[in-house]
């Protein structure tokens, strides 16, 4: 069987020789660049080569080579325009804080402050550029704001100020012989991430959750004219692309926190649902890719929100959080969503637990979320820096030792 028919079984609940695995898929299930260096040593991968595709989380671009250590079934679409619009293809070595080389998208050159931290801006093509920084000794930036908005006072922006953006006919060629040559050169299911997926509202997600309250008609508007322009957007991509891919990544925001939702759920149902929902019916009608989602944190209420605008895949499943119990999780919504991470607790068993804690924990998560499929082996986000390298191997190794009693 290879990656590509396992994955499409499990991805439609049905079950293979084992669970399907990802590492690197996606900007919010990957590795930081520090932890996969140690993790290519333990593997017994010479090459001490590595790419910092995505220098905002400091994630390394997973090689072939790791993907077939940890059977991975799933790789990433590369993306055109990385993170501070930098270009993927061209790379340059730049050396950190604490002595360690990694190959960066060239053009990467941050401003060095006095003490030793590391400035840099993202134009992110709505407001003003982020301001990013990394302080001497950390593993990744941080976006500074430049004021303190008082949320309750930020602005509306008018009808003439909305910007939605479109695939222009060379990106989308571009991308189309992209998607082509990945999936002419490899077994494994593809995920694509567009620039352009679901609506988000605009401003940050505390903003605008305040405007949804207080000004529900402004709100509606804007995300109903997201709406038909980012399903026309993606209709188009899903021409382009869509006999080559199984998975589109349409939104990266996160709707939880460690105990409860950001905002009340039934907002989600009211404003984002029937915004999303003619995104996904765009892929879901241009091929047989599934829709997925992250949103860390706790977020049960949420969930048949989710299901009703379309999204086929919940990432990172923290079910650390409150409300996110897999039994509970598997049982109400096994046979309409692929879970896809949690495969081990991220804040304490794989950075602060043995290697024999790991695969212990992963083996009691598989034997919840595994049968009947739908369940796709990932961490809970991204895994950081100081996880030891034989925790994510001994996570990934019991995740390729488990079997199902057959194929049905």
């Amino acid at each position: 069987m290879t990656s590509r028919e396992r994955a499409r079984r499990i991805l439609n609940h049905l079950e293979a020789d084992r669970p399907a695995i990802d590492l690197g898929a996606t900007r919010m299930s990957g590795t930081s660049a520090w932890s996969y260096r140690a993790l290519k040593r333990e593997l017994g991968i010479a090459s001490e080569t590595v790419r910092v595709f995505d220098l905002y989380q400091m994630l390394a671009e997973v090689e072939e080579p790791v993907l077939d250590a940890l059977g991975a079934d799933f790789v990433m679409l590369p993306i055109e325009e990385l993170p501070m619009n930098l270009p993927n293809g061209e790379w340059e070595p730049y050396t950190f804080w604490d002595g360690q080389t990694f190959d960066v998208p060239r053009g990467f050159s941050p401003r060095v402050d006095d003490d030793g931290s590391l400035e840099a801006e993202w134009d992110r093509g709505d407001d003003a550029p982020y301001r990013m920084r990394m302080p001497h000794g950390g593993r990744y930036f941080d976006r500074v704001p430049e004021t303190q908005t008082d949320l309750f006072d930020a602005p509306l922006k008018p009808k003439s100020e909305w910007k939605f953006g479109r695939y222009t006919d060379e990106f989308l060629r571009r991308e189309q012989a992209r998607a082509r040559a990945l999936f002419e050169s490899t077994e494994r299911a593809i995920v694509a991430s567009p620039t352009l997926g679901a609506p988000q509202g605009y401003g940050d997600i505390y903003s605008w959750a305040i405007k949804m309250s207080t000004e529900p008609e402004h709100c509606r508007d804007y995300m109903m004219t997201a709406a038909e322009a980012r399903a026309r957007s993606m209709a188009e991509y899903m021409q382009a692309v869509g006999e080559y891919v199984d998975v589109v990544n349409v939104s990266g925001a996160d709707y939880g926190t460690q105990d409860r939702e950001v905002f009340r759920p039934s907002l989600f149902g009211e404003f984002y649902t029937p915004a999303w929902k003619p995104v996904s019916d765009a892929i879901h009608q241009g091929s047989d890719a599934k829709v997925w989602m992250h949103c860390c944190g706790s977020v049960p209420n949420m969930i048949p929100f989710f299901i009703d605008a379309g999204v086929d895949c919940l990432n990172p499943v923290q079910w650390t959080a409150a409300g996110m119990d897999l039994r509970t999780l598997k049982d109400r919504f096994g046979d309409k969503l692929v879970f896809w991470g949690g495969a081990c607790s991220s804040q304490r068993t794989l950075p602060f637990g043995t290697a024999d804690d790991v695969a212990r924990e992963t083996a009691e998560v598989l034997a919840i979320m595994a049968p009947g499929g739908g369940y796709v082996v990932n961490g809970i986000h991204n895994i950081l820096a100081e996880v030891p390298p034989e925790n994510i191997a001994a996570m990934y190794r019991t995740a390729q030792e488990y079997r199902y009693a057959e194929v049905r």
